[in-house]
This record gives C-alpha cells, structure tokens and sequence, in this order.
C-alpha cells in the first residue's frame, strides 16, 4: 500500500494456458481466449476488429471475481487499520492513568475467494503466422487479436467452422442452408476489409454479388478476381450464391432472380433449390482462390 492506493496482484484462472476475453465494444461484446504468453496491449477484437487496452477486455465475470478479491482485501485492511489506531490509543491511555482507553486486538483473517466461474469453450485454436499470436475463437471471425492481420488462415478457419457446423447438427439441411450464407458471409467480409484498406469503405457495396465484386475490384485495383476460373467454376459460385440468395429471400425456392443469376437452371424455377457438403466445399476452395489474387496489403490507389 501507498499514499491512498492499495496495490495488490491476483491471478485469473486459465485453461490449458488460454484466458478468456469479451470485447468491449457493446455492438459485439463476443467471447475468445488468448493465450498468457502472447498477450500484449493494446489487443484487437478477433470479430469485430477494435483495437482495447489489455485491461479492457475482460469478461463479467473476471470483472465480477476481481471485485470480490478486492472487497475481501479492503475488508482485511479496514479491520487491520482501526486495530492499529485503537492500539495507539491504548498505549497513549493506559488503564492505570487518569483516562484510559481499553483495547482488545482485532485478529481478522482474509478469506480465501476462488473463482466460482470457468473459462468456456470455443471453437478453434490458432497461431497467426504473421505475429505468433495464440488465440481460441467461437464461430466466424475476422481479424488475428494480436495484429489485426488479415490472412488466409483465418478464412481456412472460418471454413473449417462451418464444416464443424454442418457435420454436428442433427438436421444437416438447415445447417447447410446456414453454411451457405455463412460462406458467402466471409467471403463478403474479407472484400470489404480489402475495400476498407483502399479508404472507400465500398458504402453500399454488395460483395454477396459475385457481378458487383468483379466491377469493384476491376475498378479500384484494375484486376478481374475471377479471372482463374473456367466456366465450371464459374457456374458452381454461381449457384451457392444464388441458393443462398433464395433461402434467405423466397424459402430455399428458385425464383426469377435466382434463375437470372443460373440461366443454366431455369427448369428449377418455383422449385426448392438443392444444397450439398460437396458442393460447399467446392465452392469454399473456389473462392479461397479468388481471395489469394487480392494482395495483402493495400496501400490506397
């Protein structure tokens, strides 16, 4: 203790080496864990991607167990404060004189606060290659929390959670209808991020639209994206963007726009549109493809 602080140090519980952190920003407030021997300051939300001081990132219920630590440590210290003064007193006014002060020692003992809380589980362990980072993440994410980089691997990773999704959930056809808006999902956010680094943002931009993301790029980095794919290729994002497109608008059935987008399909028109894991993976490795044509670092144009 000194002056008018007290400064003590408490050790928050870990799993396997990983301590559990929440975003601060209280439009994603998500949970990852990040590894004791990696943390650094400031760091960056895997999800959303802002930047906090290491002191701001922990959870309720870190917050809620440092709390009580430190209820129980000025607890201990008020008693051992007054114990001390009415000590002075009583040596100041002994029972023999003309005032006297009686004292009994006061013997407080600190109890001992445990965490009554444990770290949850989350989906995937990685180590970004860029920094050496060690995190754990839940779902899609975006961005490496110690760097904020932007690479390949998180997209692998994305796609292995979704792949998780599918292969655990006891009715795979609504998973793969989440899978396919899922993948299309991250492939919309590493376009906008590239766009973010060309200082435009893309307002209003629709990278979910395969025509709109080959003019944007064609015209702000002078590259066809797609331009390493053949016509199979082609056809195969074409569909997973179109079904995708038609479970979320018109309940998983073709309509006009989505045969507007597959000429080619034009007889499932009014009909449910059909979904695979073979045709997911296809298209995850397609358009993986297509993001490794963009450059890692932007510099503005």
């Amino acid at each position: 203790m000194s002056g008018d602080s007290l400064t003590f140090r408490v050790s928050i519980p870990t799993d396997e080496g990983f301590v559990g952190r929440s975003c601060n920003n209280p439009n994603c407030e998500r949970y990852f864990k990040v590894h004791i021997d990696t943390i650094r300051t400031p760091m960056y939300c895997p999800y959303c991607g802002d930047s906090f001081p290491v002191d701001q990132l922990m959870t309720k219920d870190q917050v809620g167990y440092l709390r009580e630590v430190a209820e129980e440590k000025a607890r201990k210290l008020v008693f051992d404060e007054c114990d001390q003064v009415f000590g002075r007193l009583a040596r100041r006014y002994p029972r023999t004189g003309p005032v006297h002060f009686e004292h009994k020692p006061i013997r407080y003992r600190e109890k001992a606060i445990r965490p009554s809380y444990s770290e949850a589980e989350v989906d995937s362990e990685l180590v970004c290659p860029e920094c050496g980072f060690r995190f754990q993440v839940y779902g899609i994410f975006g961005y490496c929390p110690g760097c904020r980089t932007e690479n390949l691997l998180i997209y692998d990773a994305n796609v292995g959670i979704i792949e998780q999704e599918i292969t655990l959930s006891a009715n795979p056809r609504r998973a793969l209808r989440h899978a396919y808006s899922d993948l299309v999902s991250t492939f919309e956010c590493f376009c906008a991020k590239k766009a973010n680094m060309l200082g435009q943002e893309a307002k209003g931009g629709r990278f979910q639209s395969l025509s709109w993301t080959r003019k944007y790029f064609r015209k702000n980095l002078s590259i066809d994206v797609f331009a390493s794919l053949d016509s199979k290729a082609w056809l195969t994002l074409r569909r997973v963007f179109g079904k995708r497109h038609a479970c979320l608008h018109n309940k998983g059935q073709a309509n006009e726009q989505y045969v507007r987008m597959v000429p080619e399909d034009r007889e499932l028109l009014g009909k449910e549109v059909r979904m695979s894991i073979e045709e997911f993976r296809t298209a995850a490795g397609l358009l993986r493809e297509v993001l490794d044509t963009l450059p890692m670092r932007i510099t503005g144009t």
